[in-house]
C-alpha cells in the first residue's frame, strides 16, 4: 500500500471516528438545551458519556499514545464508532420512554395528594430530616473524635478508611449516592404545591460534600453526589412541563441564584480539592503533573474500551462463557465491581491486575464493554439495547413516583436506582445475581402495590362519602 493510501485511509478513519461522536455529544447537547429536566434525570449518564467518548476520540485520532495504567501503546483506530453507537441507544431509549404523549397521560394519572388527604400536624419532611440531621450530625462527631482529619494531615481518602473510618463513615461510603437522592427528593418536595424549596434540606447535602472535603475526595463524589440530588428536581421540572406550567415558577429569580451560587461554589471546591490531592497529597510538580491529569483526563477514561475494541472488534478474541463465569461465579473480588476486575485481568499481566484490585484500587470504564465481552461484537449491540430500554423505563418509573409523591416507594426504588445508574455508568453487573439486591426489588414491588391500592382508597372513599350525601330523588305521585 503507497504512502498515499495510507494516509487517505488513516484520514477516513479520523474522520468517520470524530463525526460519529460529534453527532452522539450534539444529541446530548440538544437535549440538554431543548429538554434541561432530562439533562438533569441523566445528567449522571450524560457526563460521564461524553467524557468517555473524548477520551476515546484523542486515542482514536492522536493515537498510538503511551498509557501508564496499561503500560502500553494504546490507538489509533474507530473505537469510538461502536462506543457511539452504544451511547447513542441508551439517548433513544431514554427519548422513547420520556416521549411528549406518554408524559401528557402520566399528568392524569392521579390527582395531587392534598386533594386526597387532610393536613395535620404529622409531616414526613418533618421526620426526614430529623432522622438525617441525626446521621449527619453524628458523622461530624464521628470525624473529629476517631482520628486526624485527611485534609489536614496529606492522607488518601482510602487510607483514611481503611485505618480510621468509622461504622458511620463507612455507611456513607455505601449508601452516600441514594442519601444524596433521597434529600433532594425532600428538598423538591414542597415545590410539587408551588412552595419554595426545604432549605434544610438543602444544608444537610451541602454539610455532607464539606465532610467529604475533608475526608479527602476529589471529583468523582462529588460528582455522583451531586447528580443524584438532582434527579428529583428534574423529575419535578417534568412534571410542570407536561402539566403546562412555566419552569419559571419553579425556579423564581431568588432560587436561581441561590442554584448559581451552589453551583459555583461547589466546582470551586472541586477545584480545591483535585489540586491539593495532586500537589500536596501526591506531591506531583511540574511536567509529572501536567503528565498526570493528562492520563486522567484524556486516556484513563478511554483506555479500557480502547482495549475491549481492540480485542474484541479487531483481533476476533472474545468468550462469553469465560467472561460470564468471571464475572457472576468466580470474580476475584465478590463483594466489588467484577466487570472491572474482569477487564484489568484482560488487559494487564495477572499478578499487576491482582495487586492493585487488593490495594482497593480500579481502573476507569466498564459499560458497554461487560456487554461486549459476554456477547460478542453482534450480541454485544443487542444487551446494550435491552439494558439501555430497561434502565430508561426505570427512571420513568422513578419520575412517576416522585410527581406523584410515592415518597415509600421512592424510598425502596432507591438501591434499584443505584445499582442501574452504576450499571450503565461503570458496568457493574454482579450485583443483580445477589439476593440482596433480589429482596430489595421484591420489597419495592410489595410497596409499590400497596402504595397504590392506598392511593385508590384515597380516590374512591371521598368519591363514595360525597355520592351517600347527595339526597335522594324525590319520587313522582
Amino acid at each position: 500500500m503507497t504512502a498515499s493510501s495510507l494516509i487517505a485511509d488513516s484520514l477516513a478513519r479520523d474522520l468517520l471516528s470524530a463525526i460519529t461522536a460529534g453527532v452522539l455529544l450534539a444529541g446530548i447537547a440538544w437535549i440538554a438545551i431543548k429538554r434541561p429536566a432530562l439533562a438533569m434525570l441523566y445528567f449522571f449518564v450524560f457526563l460521564s458519556f461524553a467524557w468517555r467518548l473524548g477520551s476515546v476520540v484523542y486515542i482514536d485520532l492522536l493515537g498510538p499514545l503511551p498509557s501508564e495504567q496499561l503500560e502500553r501503546n494504546i490507538g489509533p483506530g474507530i473505537s469510538a464508532v461502536p462506543l457511539a453507537l452504544s451511547q447513542g441507544m441508551v439517548v433513544a431509549a431514554l427519548l422513547f420512554s420520556f416521549r411528549g404523549r406518554r408524559l401528557l397521560a402520566l399528568r392524569d394519572t392521579y390527582p395531587p395528594l392534598p386533594a386526597l388527604i387532610t393536613t395535620g400536624r404529622f409531616k414526613l419532611s418533618n421526620l426526614a430530616f430529623g432522622a438525617i440531621a441525626l446521621f449527619v450530625i453524628a458523622l461530624w462527631i464521628e470525624l473529629f473524635v476517631r482520628g486526624p482529619i485527611p485534609l489536614f494531615a496529606a492522607m488518601e481518602r482510602f487510607d483514611y478508611s481503611r485505618l480510621y473510618g468509622g461504622p458511620l463513615h463507612q455507611r456513607l461510603m455505601e449508601w452516600g449516592p441514594m442519601l444524596a437522592f433521597q434529600i433532594g427528593v425532600f428538598f423538591v418536595a414542597p415545590t410539587l404545591h408551588d412552595q419554595p424549596f426545604d432549605r434544610r434540606f438543602g444544608a444537610l447535602f451541602a454539610s455532607l460534600l464539606v465532610y467529604l472535603f475533608l475526608v479527602g475526595h476529589r471529583f468523582s463524589s462529588f460528582y455522583v453526589y451531586s447528580c443524584f440530588f438532582i434527579i428529583p428536581i428534574g423529575a419535578v421540572l417534568l412534571g410542570r412541563e407536561a402539566s403546562g406550567l412555566r419552569a419559571r415558577r419553579l425556579f423564581t429569580g431568588t432560587a436561581l441564584r441561590n442554584f448559581w451560587i451552589a453551583g459555583i461554589a461547589l466546582l470551586l471546591l472541586i477545584v480545591v480539592a483535585v489540586t491539593y490531592s495532586y500537589t500536596v497529597v501526591r506531591k506531583f510538580e511540574g511536567g509529572q503533573l501536567l503528565s498526570k491529569l493528562s492520563q486522567r483526563i484524556l486516556v484513563q477514561q478511554g483506555e479500557m474500551w480502547w482495549m475491549t475494541y481492540e480485542r474484541i472488534f479487531v483481533q476476533g478474541q472474545w468468550n462469553g462463557g469465560f467472561a460470564a463465569y468471571k464475572l457472576f461465579v468466580e470474580p476475584f473480588e465478590p463483594t466489588r465491581n467484577s466487570t472491572m476486575q474482569l477487564l484489568m485481568e484482560l488487559g494487564l499481566p495477572l499478578e499487576r491486575a491482582h495487586f492493585i484490585l487488593r490495594a482497593g484500587s480500579a481502573y476507569t470504564g466498564g459499560w458497554p464493554e461487560v456487554w461486549f465481552e459476554l456477547g460478542g461484537p453482534i450480541g454485544g449491540f443487542v444487551l446494550v439495547a435491552l439494558s439501555a430500554f430497561l434502565f430508561s423505563e426505570f427512571m420513568f418509573l422513578i419520575t412517576r413516583c416522585i410527581i406523584e409523591e410515592r415518597f415509600a416507594t421512592c424510598f425502596f426504588l432507591t438501591p434499584l436506582l443505584y445499582a442501574l445508574s452504576i450499571t450503565v455508568a461503570a458496568g457493574m453487573v454482579n450485583s443483580f445475581v445477589q439476593v440482596t439486591l433480589v429482596i430489595k426489588a421484591a420489597a419495592a414491588l410489595v410497596v409499590l402495590v400497596v402504595e397504590n391500592r392506598w392511593r385508590s382508597g384515597l380516590i374512591t372513599a371521598p368519591s363514595t362519602a360525597s355520592s351517600r350525601s347527595q339526597p335522594r330523588p324525590r319520587r313522582e305521585a
